[in-house]
């Protein structure tokens, strides 16, 4: 059941946007992807939610800073709402996550994470979370990242910009304007996941979705393998499987010993299994989203 304060409180927030920004249509989105839209603004409401702003052309650039300062005071609102059972349970997932954030602090790694092999979706971690952020995001950000340190660039700094390098760099780095394109139109997707992140927040997310990947690589016969330790020049990762499909994974920053990573992370499983088990199930993983609209009178 939906509370009807909460719901009448999102309404007004959503108008007042509209009225303030001067938008063609604004809505609140619960899961799927942000919008890929050079006339529409989004921004995190709260985990899970976001408000999405349409303009009937590209809006101007102080818009983005205005949206996120008339969403700031609405941030409670969306926790009075019950979410639909489809959906991760908001206590639940807290729970697990700070589970998670412990076990990393106990073995000194980057983040923990769960996930499982057979869905994008992303069950628990340790590190910031953002709305849209999952296994496939992660796929994308990091075939991008690779492609844009292969170049000498730094791909936190541009996603957390949210933009394509500048002309000037590009060119200087010898990349060729078919490739500069395509290169703009993933920044923009993969930046609109996470329009909050700073450079800092993008580091780690990319240095995640590495780890995660090499984890998923093991994969096998649709099962988790039962252990993994891999170690790269940048990053570290020690994974146990559990419940046949789910992964836990301790992510570092480069060479780690697996003594002090796998004793802790082997006391820790039953509980993050019991946790991970009760969640509520997200069947198919979600791909659309729920939308409250408000459109022009």
């Amino acid at each position: 059941m939906i509370v009807s304060a909460p719901v009448d409180e999102l309404l007004r927030l959503l108008e007042l946007i509209r009225r303030e920004l001067g938008a063609a249509d604004v809505r609140a989105e619960l899961g799927g992807q942000a919008p890929d839209d050079p006339s529409a603004l989004s921004t995190e409401l709260a985990p899970g939610w976001r408000v999405v702003a349409l303009f009937d052309a590209p809006p101007a650039d102080d818009a983005a800073a205005k949206l996120e300062a008339l969403v700031e005071p609405f941030e409670e609102v969306v926790g009075q709402i019950e979410i639909p059972k489809v959906g991760l349970g908001a206590a639940k997932q807290r729970e697990l996550d700070e589970e998670l954030d412990a076990l990393a602090e106990r073995t000194g790694a980057r983040a923990a994470v769960v996930f499982d092999e057979r869905s994008p979706v992303l069950w628990g971690c340790s590190a910031p979370r953002a709305a849209g952020w999952d296994l496939d995001a992660m796929e994308r950000a990091r075939l991008l990242a690779r492609d844009v340190a292969a170049a000498g660039l730094d791909p936190a700094r541009w996603l957390a910009e949210g933009h394509v390098p500048s002309d000037e760099t590009l060119k200087a780095a010898g990349i060729d304007e078919t490739v500069a394109q395509r290169w703009g139109h993933r920044f923009t997707r993969l930046a609109g996941v996470a329009p909050r992140w700073g450079r800092a927040e993008w580091q780690e997310a990319l240095q995640i979705a590495t780890a995660v990947s090499a984890a998923r690589a093991r994969c096998k016969g649709g099962r988790a393998p039962d252990r993994v330790a891999d170690h790269d020049e940048d990053w570290g990762l020690f994974a146990r499987g559990f419940a046949q499909i789910y992964l836990l994974a301790l992510v570092y920053d480069g060479a780690y010993s697996e003594l002090h990573a796998e004793g802790p992370a082997v006391r820790a499983l039953p509980h993050i299994e019991t946790l991970v088990l009760a969640l509520p199930p997200v069947e198919p993983p979600p791909r659309g989203a729920k939308v409250i609209p408000l459109r022009r009178g």
